[in-house]
Order: structure tokens, then sequence, then C-alpha cells
């Protein structure tokens, strides 16, 4: 018998896909239920117009269709814009502004984890801010020593994470993106092509460290310049329950 979703796709390949993802989905969540399990922690992290906001809602719905208990967190700087005037916000530098989106980024993903979760997404989370710290860094804002510190304290963040995706496409089709996503034509003060490879290379030269400190299969590199946003969101749901099926197996043998 034909599903009813089924007369929707076109694409078969794409349907077989997702069908695979939807039983793996069930057979994990079967698998949890009979196995307790902390939370597993996802951060997304990257350059914009990589799809990180678009993934994390599809992986959300994706899990919450399977009343998989997953919680997204607020994005903090969006948390300060929020709250803050522009005047006050005018008066800080980049780095007290980092500095206060680090810590209510560690504040959001501390309140999260006391619900006791299953999955916790984080858009632009804790490790983010180190990226941003590390553009200072190259932008000569800080200085080494205090460059050297908070790699220190980046490697005590890395330890609370399960898994870090990194999004990152071409400058150029990062600027296109931009223009082909809003309805000005004004010029790009953010968002365009040297900003975009500045921010790459900062992103490279961390990525670099983070490599050394995480677990090979814990950071997950994304270019996206050539896959659409269903596929990225396809590769995150599927390597993200792999991890969470490892993380509960690998738990299960050692109490056993």
């Amino acid at each position: 018998m034909t599903a009813s979703y089924q007369q929707y796709f076109h694409d078969k390949v794409l349907l077989s896909k997702l069908e695979e993802l939807h039983d793996k989905k069930y057979q994990l969540k079967e698998l949890l239920e009979k196995e307790e399990s902390s939370p597993y922690i996802v951060e997304f992290s990257g350059l914009p117009r990589t799809g990180k906001s678009s993934s994390v809602d599809r992986v959300y719905e994706f899990f919450k269709k399977a009343s998989f208990s997953v919680v997204k967190t607020k994005e903090p700087a969006q948390i300060i814009k929020d709250t803050m005037t522009k005047e006050e916000l005018s008066k800080m530098s980049n780095l007290d502004f980092n500095d206060l989106t680090l810590k209510i980024a560690k504040e959001e993903l501390e309140k999260t984890k006391q619900q006791n979760p299953t999955l916790i997404l984080e858009d632009r989370g804790v490790i983010d801010n180190y990226f941003w710290y590390q553009m200072m860094y190259e932008e000569g804002t800080i200085d080494e020593t205090l460059y050297k510190t908070l790699l220190m304290d980046l490697k005590k963040e890395l330890k609370e994470l399960d898994q870090l995706y990194l999004l990152t496409a071409d400058s150029s089709i990062i600027v296109k993106r931009d223009y082909l996503h809003q309805i000005y034509l004004e010029e790009r003060k953010k968002t365009n092509k040297k900003r975009v490879e500045e921010l790459s290379l900062g992103y490279q030269h961390l990525s670099s460290f983070i490599k050394k400190e995480i677990d090979k299969e814990k950071y997950i590199p994304i270019d996206t310049s050539y896959i659409s946003g269903i596929k990225t969101s396809i590769i995150i749901a599927d390597t993200i329950m792999d991890g969470m099926k490892k993380k509960v197996l690998t738990k299960k043998k050692e109490n056993h």
C-alpha cells in the first residue's frame, strides 16, 4: 500500500532517504526508552548564510514529531539585543559584547540541561563565542596573554559538547545568498566578500585547535556551497542519531 505522502515526492532518492531516516529515528527512540542517558548536546556554528538556523529548525521538528524531548536554546546575541537599548549596545566594545554573549550562552545551556531533555540544540551557543574571540585576536583587539587564557577555557567547554557542526560555504556564494534572501539592494557592510573571507580564515584557524581537542566524530564541518538546505539537514539529523546511539551503547557497555 502506498503511503499518503509518497504522491508528493518526484525525487525518489530523497524520498528513500527520508524514509530511512524516519525508521532510524523510531529505532533510536525505542533504544533510548530502554536506557537512561544524559542530554545529548549539539551546537551549530559557522559563517552567515550557510543554513545554521534553518537546519536547527528542521532537525528540531524532525525529532519533535516523534515525541523526542528536544530543546532549542535561545541565541545569546539575540537575547542581548532584545533586552538592551541601542544606546546601551553602542557603548559596549566588541569584547564586552562577546563576554556577555558567552555568559548568557552558558546560562542558557545550564537552564536547558536542568530540564533533562534527550537532545539540546544550540544555534550559536557557547563555542561560537570563541570563533569571535579568534577574530578579535587576529584583528589585534585582544593580546596573546588573553588569547591563550581563552583557549584554555575553550578546552573545558568542548568537554561539555557531544557534537559541534561548523557550516561554511564559498564567500561568493554566501554574498549571493544574502542578496537573494533579502529585498534591499544597498551595499552589504557585514556580508560582503572581504569580510566573509576574513571570517572564514578565523574559523579555519580556530578549527585547527578544536580538532586537536575533540574526538574526530564530534567535530563535523559541512561545506554547504553546493548542497541544498534539505540535504544539509538530512546529513545533520543522520549524524546526530549515530552519535546518540553510540553514546547510549557505550554507556550500556561500561555499566555491564
